[in-house]
């Protein structure tokens, strides 16, 4: 009878999980739906890569290894669903990006050869195996599996990396919710260098330690489908931005004639200065665009170019000036300081504080106190 070590205990944690969060996902929570669903698809894929190892490691007959052994394929499917749902999560016109046939060659054609395994009798399939026969091609598999999933991570990366630079241009505050999947990226960080230094170990400097093994991988995987739980179930809408098209470099200096120029300034500072749309804590460059009746790509030219600065800078200078006003008139005695930020239309502590240091060099305490001693 098989025995269960803590290792199998925490593999069973993570199916059960897995599973959980794969059927619960879709279902529970109705932000970022496009992106969810496949992040459910991945947590599905994830379990029954568990159950495969699980069944591999414990399995007493041959054919039952050799079913189990199919799912060595799925390891060429995280990393390409893994970039389609930071894109999907992040990108506003990646809602119905999907990946090409082609992501997903590798994966099929593994399963193939796994499935030629099956041909083997018992006898045929134990001799072959013990006697390192199919090492070379699980070699060349893993590698490449490590390389794709590597590959894939980098693209993740670089879009996350986008998102917060061109961010700026479109959303007048900063998402703190956006951290949740900073972890997952890390963690899945740490999961592929313990498995680039354990590859590494095993085929190309012929050691192994004793706790540094696949095990450890394995292991990692319930644990970032825990925190894929604790961050999924709890995470806010994102707004998602759209990345440009063309390069800064190639934009053209005359996008807006003189007269187009001047009538939107003067329609946005009505805006701005009369209506304070500003306030709106969660306002976005499309959002005043639509109001300017003008297109995001114009408004952008605008205050790039005219005003020489970003949505987020731009905003943001208006809802600081109206907090300084509000402590000129001592609003800030009745008030906390958070509070009379939430009013101007900031949206964070955080995005308040770095918006006022960039505007006023210091931060609101000393701002006030400078104010104080100078009255006295």
């Amino acid at each position: 009878m098989a025995t269960f070590t803590l290792t199998d205990i925490l593999l069973l944690l993570g199916i059960a999980q897995g599973v959980f969060l794969a059927v619960t996902l879709p279902i529970v929570h109705q932000k970022n739906t496009k992106a969810n669903t496949v992040m459910a698809i991945q947590l599905g894929m994830a379990s029954v890569l568990l159950v495969s190892k699980l069944g591999m490691y414990k399995a007493q007959e041959v054919w039952v290894f050799q079913c189990f052994i199919l799912g060595e394929s799925l390891i060429f499917i995280f990393g390409p669903l893994g970039y389609l749902y930071v894109k999907r999560l992040l990108l506003h016109n990646a809602q119905s990006f999907k990946l090409g046939i082609v992501h997903f060659v590798p994966a099929i054609l593994y399963l193939f050869y796994l499935l030629y395994l099956c041909h083997y009798s018992e006898t045929e399939f134990k001799g072959l195996y013990t006697s390192g026969y199919f090492n070379t091609v699980f070699f060349i598999a893993e590698a490449m599996a490590l390389c794709s999933n590597l590959y894939y991570w980098f693209l993740c990366i670089k879009l996350i990396i986008d998102f917060e630079r061109n961010q700026k241009h479109q959303l007048s505050f900063h998402q703190v919710s956006l951290s949740f999947i900073k972890v997952i990226v890390c963690l899945i960080a740490i999961i592929l260098l313990l498995w680039v230094f354990i590859f590494a170990g095993v085929y190309f400097f012929g050691y192994t330690i004793t706790y540094l093994n696949y095990n450890m991988i394995w292991v990692g995987i319930p644990i970032l489908i825990y925190c894929i739980g604790y961050y999924a179930l709890r995470q806010p809408e994102i707004f998602r931005i759209r990345l440009p098209e063309e390069k800064a470099g190639t934009a053209m200096k005359n996008r807006l004639q003189k007269d187009e120029i001047t009538q939107l300034k003067r329609k946005l500072e009505t805006l701005m200065k009369i209506d304070k749309v500003y306030l709106h804590n969660a306002l976005t460059l499309v959002h005043l665009a639509d109001k300017l009746d003008t297109s995001t790509n114009n408004l952008s030219w605008l205050l790039n170019n005219v005003y020489g600065t970003t949505f987020y800078d731009y905003v943001n200078r208006f809802r600081v000036d109206a907090f300084t006003e509000k402590i000129k008139n001592e609003e800030h005695k009745r008030h906390t300081l958070l509070s009379l930020s939430m009013e101007v239309g900031f949206n964070s502590k955080s995005t308040f504080n770095k918006a006022f240091k960039s505007v006023w060099k210091e931060t609101p305490s000393n701002y006030i106190k400078r104010l104080s001693e100078q009255s006295v």
